[in-house]
């Protein structure tokens, strides 16, 4: 690991020796395109990501477009050091995202999001449902590593943000877009958008709707689906600006998914575990390795399979542009509903069945002010923010039914009541003309309330709060206007609570905050007269306090026998190093050559009796490297038709899903390819596309449970991706 990071520091010496060589080739060569400014706001304001001393992907429309990114998990599975995986717990609407090797377990309500996820500013409180449609947006930026400062709570392993592109105010007629797409496994999509200036230079409206139907590419043995697409999304905006400094911006959007589970495929059967072992013991039924699956996208489950949800939310936003500062406000309301019913043991028995409802409200508003100072050599930004959910999450386990001759129902219910209030600053200072200083710090109160009520058991109502303070320094300095460095120390939490997952009330414990301390030396440069930019990180991370179920055991006080004992407990420290290099080359006019590379190296320092993992166990749902390439190519086909071609190929090194690192769950190293081709028609706003995914049929899992170590049910499952896809897209713009 430390030769591969030493190896990243001289890859940047070496593009600067190298400069002259290069830049007689590219003349040589005539004419060239150049790279072009990325702007993104990831400190509040609009800025050149080349200036910026964070580390960011940033991907904006016609990048999501060549590289057939829509969805956000599309985003998470291509970008380095992220995963976007599968929570198995929660079907197909449950997601899990990692940056760094910091993310979230379990996407059960009573955990919290290791990864801030924002639209528009806006803060989703859940990871169930948030694989979004990217639906008329302008781009997305994943800034890795943690965000406390700027983002606020539970992103102690970055955020991802994405915005939304605002009404048109300059627009003089109707405008807009319409796209139809077809593929393999049926797939029907249609995709549309207008603008309708309303009153020109004052007011303009925004509608964009998309349709999508896909059969699944994993069927059961009762021949239902699983994987499949029945989605519906719609989005308004309406922007008004009654007078030259002051704008309205209010958006609704609202999605409805109506499909079955993920594309679960049962890997192995525990046969000592408990529920097994009885069914052998004392019933007619076996529940063994006879149901394993019999290929990749094949399942023997016969029992529920649905995975329905309708999501909602509305924003206002207020900006005024004043001589001092443009002030902000952000009021948002969302709701979400969502069932997922599930049958985990991949049998015709009725070993487990999951049946969940979870509802949610969220609140939150945010007053924001951004400004310069001193001759603008002070760059500044302040706010307050305040967030309120109540989340009712609701699930019945079906068990055993066959050994307990009838239904043997167990149904948890969870209310939580979340309350966070915050105040941050953050201030850019640039000491010299190339040398910036820059200093943040957030205070954050935060109060949880849970009432958990289960089966047989007394309800419990306990509540927690906890107060922090997370801060950011860093300097930056431009060795010229075209190459910056930079060194930063910030500091990210995720919130505490309470085990969800508890089978009694000694077990739902409280847990308190994780916190990641981390420490980056970055480059940002645009050499060769933008011919050739490099962007590289190299960070180190201290983890304390990791949120982990830790297994211990009490003493029955009528037998006076060992009980297993599980609770949410902290681990005490953890060390995550790594690195991440995007390098973009425009080497002759057309073509665009796209290596990136990302290292995480996490490691256990200190663990707490009862941890299900070793010190040499690797994190989970973390790839130690994700390697990649892309090709760009843009060419004239005739004097009519424009041709753009795309190839992207994704690297992914051996990916654990069980802490303690089972081979059941263990995804071993693997490559996507993907390709498109755009035929556009000059001056008529007309493209065809045709593209493929995963072309060479990788058969991989994007998540994975194993219940045998520390369950009694015994059962081993994967979440299965999409095997190979194909389609054919035809747009036009008016």
């Amino acid at each position: 690991m430390k030769n591969t990071l030493i190896g990243v520091a001289c890859a940047l010496s070496a593009s600067a020796v190298l400069s002259v060589p290069w830049d007689r080739a590219l003349a040589s060569d005539g004419p060239t395109a150049t790279l072009e400014e990325v702007v993104v706001t990831a400190r509040k304001r609009e800025e050149n990501l080349q200036n910026v001393p964070v580390s960011i992907e940033a991907i904006d429309t016609r990048e999501l477009r060549i590289r057939s990114l829509e969805t956000l998990s599309d985003v998470g599975q291509s970008t380095p050091n992220v995963f976007f995986g599968g929570g198995v717990q929660a079907g197909s609407a449950g997601n899990l995202v990692y940056i760094r090797g910091v993310g979230q377990a379990d996407p059960l309500a009573a955990f919290d999001p290791g990864v801030g996820i924002y639209i528009d500013g806006v803060y989703l409180g859940r990871t169930t449902g948030i694989d979004l449609d990217l639906l008329n947006v302008e781009r997305v930026e994943v800034l890795r590593g943690p965000q406390g400062t700027l983002f606020g709570k539970n992103t102690n392993g970055g955020a991802i943000s994405v915005v939304t592109k605002p009404p048109n105010l300059t627009a003089q007629a109707v405008n807009g877009q319409v796209q139809l797409t077809g593929g393999s496994f049926s797939r029907h999509e249609i995709t549309a958008g207008i603008e309708i200036p309303v009153a020109p230079e004052v007011a303009s409206l925004q509608l964009s709707g998309a349709y999508r139907s896909q059969n699944g590419y994993s069927h059961r043995i009762d021949g239902q689906q699983q994987a499949d697409e029945n989605r519906y999304d719609g989005r308004m905006a309406l922007l008004v600006q009654p007078v030259h400094n002051f704008q309205i911006l209010w958006t609704v959007d609202a999605t409805t998914f109506n499909k079955g589970v993920s594309a679960f495929r049962l890997v192995d059967v525990r046969t000592t575990s408990a529920i097994p072992a009885l069914y052998e013991a004392f019933t007619p039924y076996r529940y063994d390795n006879r149901w394993v699956s019999s290929s990749a996208y094949f399942y023997n489950g016969t029992g529920p399979n649905i995975d329905n949800g309708r999501i909602w939310g509305t924003a206002l936003t207020l900006t005024w542009n004043t001589d001092w500062a443009t002030i902000k406000s952000i009021t948002a309301y969302r709701h979400s509903l969502i069932d997922n019913d599930l049958d985990p043991d991949g049998s015709p028995l009725t070993v487990l069945n999951v049946l969940e409802t979870i509802t949610q409200h969220q609140f939150s508003q945010e007053l924001q002010a951004t400004g310069d100072a001193f001759s603008q050599r002070l760059k500044w930004v302040t706010g307050l923010y305040y967030f309120d959910e109540r989340v009712d999450d609701v699930s019945v386990a079906q068990v055993g039914e066959e050994f307990f001759h009838g239904a043997a129902d167990f149904t948890l219910g969870l209310n939580i009541h979340n309350i966070s209030y915050a105040a941050y600053g953050q201030g850019s200072l640039a000491l010299t003309d190339q040398l910036n200083l820059t200093l943040g710090g957030r205070v954050t109160y935060e109060r949880k309330d849970v009432l958990r009520s289960l089966t047989a058991q007394p309800d419990v109502q306990p509540s927690g709060n906890w107060t922090n303070f997370l801060p950011r320094v860093g300097l930056d300095y431009h060795f010229t206007p075209q190459v910056m460095g930079y060194i930063s120390a910030a500091e990210g939490s995720k919130s505490g609570g309470f085990n969800g997952r508890a089978a009694s009330v000694a077990e739902f414990n409280r847990f308190d905050p994780e916190k990641v301390w981390t420490y980056e030396v970055g480059a940002r440069s645009d050499l060769f007269d933008k011919h050739l930019r490099v962007n590289a990180t190299i960070f180190y991370s201290r983890y304390k306090d990791m949120q982990i179920l830790v297994s211990s055991s009490e003493i029955d006080p009528v037998t006076g026998q060992p009980v297993p004992f599980n609770i949410v407990g902290n681990i005490p420290s953890a060390n995550i190093r790594g690195a991440e290099v995007e390098v973009t080359a425009v080497p002759f006019e057309k073509l665009k050559i796209i290596p990136t590379l990302g290292i995480t190296d996490g490691r256990y320092t200190t663990l707490p009796a009862g941890a299900p993992m070793t010190t040499g166990d690797a994190f989970i749902n973390t790839p130690k490297v994700t390697a990649g390439v892309a090709v760009e190519y843009v060419t004239p086909l005739t004097a009519q038709w424009d041709v753009t071609g795309r190839v992207d190929y994704l690297h992914k090194s051996r990916i654990q899903y069980d802490y303690a690192n089972s081979p059941f769950v263990s995804q071993v190293s693997y490559g996507l390819l993907n390709a498109r081709l755009i035929f556009e028609v000059r001056n008529t706003g007309l493209s065809l596309s045709v593209f493929g995914t995963n072309l060479t049929n990788q058969v991989y899992a994007n998540g994975g449970h194993d219940d045998g170590p520390r369950g009694s049910l015994g059962f081993v499952v994967e979440q299965m991706g999409a095997p190979r896809e194909w389609g054919a897209s035809v747009q036009y713009k008016f």
